[in-house]
């Protein structure tokens, strides 16, 4: 990169080390294991939570206060990301962002076929990608046909044409296949574009496996399981996969050993733990790389993650102790990093 891009990177950077310094560190979440539900909110309140639930306290009450200040607040912190970068550095980070379109677009789908109402579909919304606020509002009140028809002359239009003859877990599949192959067709032509890239295939790698072993799970074949796999990991790619689709589920675990994301991983007991141990990993891998090339849009990407964990975190938790489960049947469903 030249004095351009560090100049770029080292103000993004700056900005984001100043947000990153307000997160919650881990041993934050073990004390809200201790508390009930009013106390946890009580808690936000004092954080930097409090803008958006005290906007929203006069609308809403309990889990739903807490879901739609959580979204909301995401939603204004990547925003506030992408209004200070610029140039480059701007561009990646708006081209990252992208995926959360995804995120709206199967929230909305799941919504409607679920009959949940509006206001509830709306509270998971995060619109910082291709697509704004005002749009998504205009497909909550629409019908699925309709919403289909929006995304017509998009990349997920053909994708999302199959809606209601294949499972919505496929269509999710795809949808994240469509995204990460338009951002494997950036050229790295240099170190920022490159790290970024690079870390896209450590994230095609975590996704990938999550399919492997969710698939495994439920039998399915090996063609199916491949089908639905993302070109281009770091490590796993269709090759890669392939031959682990191959292998009896008990087979697995010795199958990944030596891949740079399996570390301390037991098989045993559900598999969400797995998912959550995976995620975990990944947000640990990239803060490694970004500790070798500081003025870069890794230091960025870490703490995106690192606030999407966060507000995933405060959820789990939130919910956890409405529905009175036990602080170990939380803690189980936390990423701690």
């Amino acid at each position: 990169m030249g004095l351009g891009g560090r100049t770029q990177w080292a103000y993004i950077v700056a900005r984001v080390k100043v947000m990153k310094r307000r997160l919650m560190p881990s041993e934050e979440f073990r004390k809200l294991l201790n508390m009930d539900f009013n106390e946890i909110v009580r808690y936000l309140e004092e954080t930097d939570y409090k803008k958006e639930i005290d906007e929203l306290s006069y609308k809403y009450t309990g889990p739903r206060l807490m879901d739609f200040a959580l979204s909301m607040n995401l939603f204004r912190t990547y925003h506030r990301i992408a209004e200070v970068s610029f140039g480059d550095a701007r561009n990646l980070v708006m081209e990252y962002l992208k995926r959360w379109d995804v995120w709206n677009i199967i929230n909305i789908l799941r919504g409607k076929a679920a009959n949940v109402s509006v206001e509830e579909i709306e509270e998971t919304l995060v619109p910082v990608g291709e697509f704004g606020s005002e749009f998504y509002k205009s497909l909550l009140v629409k019908e699925t046909d309709e919403i289909i028809k929006a995304f017509d002359r998009t990349p997920y239009y053909e994708t999302l044409s199959k809606v209601g003859t294949v499972l919505l877990s496929e269509i999710e599949d795809e949808l994240y296949r469509v995204y990460y192959q338009r951002m494997m067709r950036i050229r790295p032509e240099n170190l920022a574009l490159k790290l970024f890239i690079d870390f896209l295939k450590m994230e095609i790698d975590i996704k990938n496996v999550k399919t492997i072993f969710r698939l495994k799970m439920d039998e399915v074949s090996t063609e199916d399981i491949i089908a639905r796999i993302i070109p281009g990991g770091y490590q796993i790619n269709i090759d890669e996969a392939r031959k682990l689709a191959a292998m009896p589920l008990e087979e697995l675990k010795k199958g990944m050993e030596g891949y740079w994301f399996w570390k301390d991983i037991e098989l045993n007991g559900e598999f969400s733990k797995v998912e959550n141990k995976l995620d975990g990993l990944l947000i640990q891998g990239v803060a490694r790389k970004a500790n070798g090339y500081p003025l870069s849009v890794l230091p960025v990407l870490h703490y995106m993650n690192l606030k999407k964990c966060e507000a995933d975190n405060l959820r789990i938790i939130g919910w956890g102790k409405w529905e009175g489960l036990s602080n170990e049947s939380i803690e189980e469903q936390l990423v701690m990093v």
